[in-house]
């Protein structure tokens, strides 16, 4: 069992870093909780402001208008002075001053000439209000077009804008709309596994691929078939005891919460199916790289990459299409598709249910295609040697 004990032995020195990468998943972990608690357990509130109103026209439009956005907000009467407009502005008095001309009613509502409008700068607050303007101009053109007159068309648009709509969300997966915390937990997961079992097992890859131990290793006693067996127990220990540690972090954050989930057997098959992946690419860097001082460098810009392209640190969701074609070509990419999955669906479907089985094998042959290359290429090697 020399081998599997150098395994042991190298796995030993680097273990500040696998500790260093865990305190990261599980500090993003405790972030992302944190900043989910609010938005699941809070309701949505609309922002008022307070606008200031320059009226150069006093008619019914004019005051229509002001009665119109008075229902979200609060309204204030203003002089045109510009010194007075500047403070207010400058001391948060008022965020947004609409100015309304003289015929207000033949040049905004006719000609569609648009309102002078002043906003406090740097502010992205009054694009609301530009939008319930815009509706409301919209809502008295309807009426007029359709026969009513300026004043009950004015009349119609604010009493039915004062009126209350009850509006309820579907729950379609027992959690307000929302992923449960856990699956966030799980949607950074690939990011930690491709780390630490990169960057340890190519270290240790890199150290039996010396050509002097390499050679040695072949004069010893020890048959090809005992140290590829040992190679391969080697992974499976270190690869199962990162995955238990992984696993076990969304118990000890979320306890009951995980444990109850429906999903929680399909969780920890797509985290075993990512971890089997980055076995396979920690086997495939430690084949091809041969300098130690080369695999941190190359373990981040793969880490890394896979982890900005495939949605482990930006949502699949914000993605644009181009991103997400390419995206189809790696790994990473399938286990996101099926946490989202489970993520957001309480229930699965019967195509549900076989996409997340295809999403399973994608990853399964993306492994076997890794490490098919990297054994080609060490028999290739190690043909030369002899």
């Amino acid at each position: 069992m020399t081998v599997f004990k150098g395994f042991l032995t190298i796995t030993k020195r680097n273990m500040n870093i696998v500790i260093l990468y865990l305190v990261i998943f599980l500090t993003i972990a405790l972030m992302v909780d944190k900043m989910l608690a609010p938005s699941q357990a809070g309701t949505f509130e609309q922002e008022t402001l307070t606008i200031g109103v320059i009226d150069k026209d006093g008619g019914s439009l004019a005051k229509g208008l002001s009665e119109y956005l008075d229902t979200w907000h609060n309204i204030q009467n203003l002089p045109d002075d510009p010194g007075i407009i500047q403070d207010r502005l400058f001391y948060r008095d008022v965020y947004y001053i609409i100015r309304i001309p003289e015929n207000f009613e033949q040049k905004c509502l006719k000609e569609n000439t648009k309102l002078e409008i002043t906003k406090v700068p740097d502010s992205n607050s009054g694009i609301y209000v530009d939008q319930q303007i815009n509706t409301f101009f919209n809502s008295i053109r309807t009426l007029t077009a359709g026969g009513f007159s300026l004043d009950e068309a004015i009349e119609k648009t604010n009493k039915y804008t004062a009126s209350d709509t009850k509006v309820s969300l579907a729950d379609k997966n027992s959690n307000g709309g929302n992923m449960p915390g856990h699956a966030f937990m799980f949607q950074y997961m690939p990011y930690i596994l491709i780390s630490i079992l990169c960057y340890t097992l190519s270290t240790i890859m890199i150290a039996f691929n010396q050509t002097d131990v390499r050679k040695r290793m072949l004069c010893s006693s020890v048959t090809s078939r005992s140290m590829n067996l040992q190679f391969v127990l080697g992974y499976a220990v270190i690869g199962t005891v990162i995955w238990l540690i992984c696993t076990l972090m969304p118990i000890g954050v979320y306890g009951k919460e995980f444990l109850q989930d429906p999903h929680l057997p399909y969780y920890l098959l797509n985290s075993l199916a990512i971890t089997l992946v980055s076995l396979a690419i920690a086997f495939f860097i430690g084949t091809f790289v041969h300098r130690e001082e080369l695999v941190s460098a190359v373990v981040n810009v793969v880490s890394l990459g896979l982890s900005f392209t495939c949605g482990v640190f930006v949502s699949l969701d914000v993605m644009g299409k181009g991103i997400k074609t390419a995206a189809h070509f790696l790994p990473v990419f399938w286990y996101e598709e099926n946490n989202n999955l489970l993520g957001y669906n309480a229930f699965l479907t019967s195509s549900q249910f076989a996409d997340l089985m295809r999403n399973y094998g994608i990853q399964l042959l993306f492994a076997a295609a890794l490490i098919c290359t990297a054994f080609a290429f060490r028999y290739h090697q190690t043909r030369s040697d002899a």
